[in-house]
């Protein structure tokens, strides 16, 4: 998977990986010699010509053209490392970062390439004042010092101190709210694979491909939905989750059992199974599900979200529970701010009574950019808790009205 460095034409670093071979557009190394040999050339010269070279310079450049320059030559080392020539790409960023020091990722790119040298305490300096900079205000350099911190972040990163996973997860978010690419949408999904989030790596995915028209972009989106299934050991767990979405209750019914055949103890896909027999007329088949899952710790941020949405939205009456909603949906929002966990926080706290509050979360959801999908079921949500009425979603089949609140 290649992401697109803005300023740059070509495709730049993988997200995951400092050294790739397959960067296509490569600049000729014959150009960097070249560029090497003038530059110490000129430095030579400067040293025996210094006070002759200093009453011929111009006024200085302002910082703005430093910065420009700075840039200009940062492509150019990026160009390098699309060679492997690790130490030419270093010193060009080190050219680069005497006319902008104040561009992060110009810093990272330079630490990746001290890595590469076998240099890590340099490379570690480099990044350490990589992170204390923060993002750049300028909305290019913000976007290529989000791609270079996810790939120092992620599992794959190239100093074990500084691999997070949750922060990969979070730059990644940002980056898709900066410029929604398909390149930076399947970069997000990549670091929630990382943390074995298939689902909502799935999720990002069925929602891309909505959006595009492009049949490329369309098929490139569609294989990485099928290589994340054969990645995950709950690949069948996520046919099941769209075959619902189609209303095919009884496919995805098979689809949880047979994952459930492997992994019992699954809480996220026992509320899904749950869900699928209460549409299909199995009320008893249902609850026991309900029951096992709620009876299991809660291991990873899918099962707090789906064991939150069960507490908050199922229809028997002896497994819902406001508060515990309300706990789980704020843990999970902690670990991902999605606009579904503030619907699910919402429904707690409008099973616990509390429409203030239920108002409120629907209210912050509502600010923070959903999808017209989800805005939609907001406003409705909304309409409800003003009216001091539960938002409860319909489990039951339609024969079969719900337990009484």
């Amino acid at each position: 998977m290649k992401i697109k460095m803005k300023g740059m034409s070509r495709p730049p670093f993988c997200g995951d990986s400092i050294a790739r071979k397959d960067f296509p557009g490569a600049f000729p190394m014959k150009i960097f010699g070249l560029i090497l040999v003038l530059t110490l050339a000129e430095g030579l010269w400067a040293e025996d010509k210094a006070q002759e070279q200093k009453k011929e310079e111009p006024a200085g450049l302002s910082q703005e053209e430093n910065l420009k320059v700075g840039r200009g030559m940062a492509f150019q080392a990026f160009a390098a490392e699309q060679q492997e020539a690790w130490r030419a790409a270093k010193d060009l960023y080190s050219a680069a970062l005497e006319k902008a020091p104040e561009i992060p990722w110009i810093r990272l790119r330079r630490g990746f390439c001290l890595v590469k040298l076998e240099d890590t305490e340099a490379a570690r300096l480099d990044f350490e004042k990589a992170i204390s900079q923060g993002i750049s205000k300028d909305r290019n350099d913000a976007i290529n010092d989000l791609q270079s911190l996810i790939t120092l972040r992620s599992k794959a990163g190239p100093m074990g101190e500084f691999r997070d996973p949750k922060a990969a997860i979070a730059l990644a978010v940002r980056l898709v709210d900066l410029e929604r690419s398909t390149e930076n949408v399947l970069l997000e999904a990549a670091c929630l694979a990382e943390s074995d989030q298939y689902m909502r790596a799935q999720e990002l995915l069925v929602a891309r491909i909505r959006e595009v028209e492009a049949p490329e972009e369309k098929a490139r989106l569609k294989e990485a939905v099928e290589t994340f299934r054969r990645q995950s050991k709950f690949g069948p767990a996520l046919e099941g989750l769209e075959l619902e979405k189609e209303g095919k209750f009884l496919e995805a019914l098979d689809r949880y059992t047979s994952v459930l055949d492997q992994a019992p103890d699954t809480a996220w896909v026992l509320v899904r199974r749950a869900h699928c027999l209460a549409k299909t007329g199995d009320p008893a088949g249902a609850k026991a599900d309900l029951r096992r899952a709620i009876r299991l710790i809660p291991e990873t941020a899918t099962d707090r979200v789906m064991l939150a949405w069960a507490k908050a939205t199922c229809p028997f009456l002896e497994y819902r529970d406001g508060a515990g909603a309300v706990s789980l949906a704020k843990r999970a929002l902690q670990d991902e701010p999605l606009i579904q966990t503030y619907g699910i926080l919402a429904s707690g706290y409008a099973e616990m009574g509390d429409f203030r509050r239920a108002q409120e979360t629907v209210m912050l959801a509502l600010s923070k950019g959903p999808t017209p999908e989800e805005r939609k079921m907001l406003e409705e949500r909304l309409e409800k808790y003003r009216a001091k009425k539960v938002g409860r979603d319909e489990w039951g089949s339609k024969a079969q009205a719900p337990d009484p609140a």
